[in-house]
């Protein structure tokens, strides 16, 4: 896999350089790619690779050919993929493919020796860890209502019946009887509450706090989609529809993580033109401490900055590569951070 990605990179520089007046073509298919792969193996850079090649002749047109007969050699074949893995593979290389200046300059993580990876940016773009939430997950009480999200009234006791009604756009649902009940930017506790008080005028018995005679529940149906924005150090940033019940860790994963300069100790959350929160992903990946990872409203805004220090340690430690450190931190939590010493150290 490693290869492969080099190879394609190193192709995309290739077009680059090559150009209609190059000189004639000498030398075969078989012998260019085996000229890249072992270039690669020496560990030379695609663009120096392209230009001697370009310099011996290769065109854009065996380029392609080269890439063709690669792929076939190495049994590329998508066919028995699922569509779900279809699209999701076709998402990231469209990710890469917007942003041609990774493709050229900066190898993903998966491509650089243990030693240069920054430790944990990779979370955030691998497919078996998406951070979505649960469809199955139980209404939240604190969860807030919002246009689109459609409830579901149910009333037993004296009095039996159920309301299932979406949210308008102004916030409302119509009851019979009643007429509009506004319940948008109420949490579902507080709308049951609301809801006790206003039923209780066609339904005897909700709003008898010592011996009530019906009693009513309010759950979510279907939900919302709402619309927030990712910017800063991500690889895809923009405005993104996400489920309602979506969390930072999500749109982060849907931005395709971190850029190279991306910061992982300093995500910010800003919702109505305030910072709100500020996350540190170390804090997830050591101790599994989530209680940042909030729910998204509409309207917020993820922010990623720049890191401010990186540190490579290697040697006997049991997880040499490079970490993002806090101005304050110490070496001793650098040490932590690597796993500690090994055995033989």
């Amino acid at each position: 896999m490693k290869i492969q990605n080099l190879f394609r990179i190193f192709l995309f520089s290739l077009l680059l350089c090559s150009s209609s007046s190059l000189l004639a073509q000498s030398m075969s298919d078989q012998q260019v790619l085996e000229y890249v792969k072992e270039g690669i193996k020496q560990g030379k850079e695609q663009k120096q690779m392209a230009a001697e090649l370009a310099r011996k002749g290769v065109t854009k047109e065996q380029a392609i050919r080269v890439k063709e007969l690669y792929e076939k050699q190495n049994n590329v074949n998508t066919s028995n993929a699922t569509g779900t893995d279809i699209n999701e593979s076709r998402l990231r290389e469209e990710m890469k493919e917007n942003t041609s200046d990774m493709l050229e300059d900066h190898p993903s993580a998966q491509d650089l020796s243990r030693e240069d990876q920054v430790f944990g940016r990779n979370i955030f773009n691998t497919k078996n860890l998406t951070f979505e939430p649960s469809s199955n997950l139980a209404t939240p009480s604190n969860y807030r209502l919002g246009p689109g999200d459609e409830v579901i009234i149910d009333i037993w006791g004296a009095s039996q019946n159920t309301i299932r009604q979406a949210i308008s756009p102004d916030g409302t649902i119509n009851i019979q009887k009643i007429g509009p009940v506004y319940l948008s930017g109420l949490t579902v506790s507080e709308a049951n509450d609301y809801l006790k008080k206003s039923l209780n005028k066609i339904y005897n018995g909700l709003n008898n706090a010592t011996d009530p005679s019906s009693d009513i529940r309010l759950t979510l149906g279907n939900i919302r989609t709402i619309q927030i924005n990712v910017m800063g150090e991500v690889v895809q940033p923009g405005t993104y529809a996400l489920s309602a019940f979506s969390t930072v860790f999500h749109a982060l994963y849907r931005a395709g993580g971190v850029s190279d300069i991306g910061s992982l100790r300093n995500v910010q959350l800003v919702r109505n033109g305030k910072k709100l929160t500020t996350l540190d992903v170390y804090e997830f990946i050591m101790k599994g401490n989530a209680q940042d990872d909030i729910r998204l409203q509409e309207g917020d805004v993820v922010i990623v900055p720049a890191y401010d220090v990186l540190v490579k340690i290697s040697g006997k430690v049991k997880r040499p590569m490079r970490f993002e450190m806090k101005k304050d931190e110490s070496l001793s939590t650098l040490i932590k951070y690597a796993g500690g010493f090994d055995a033989d150290a």
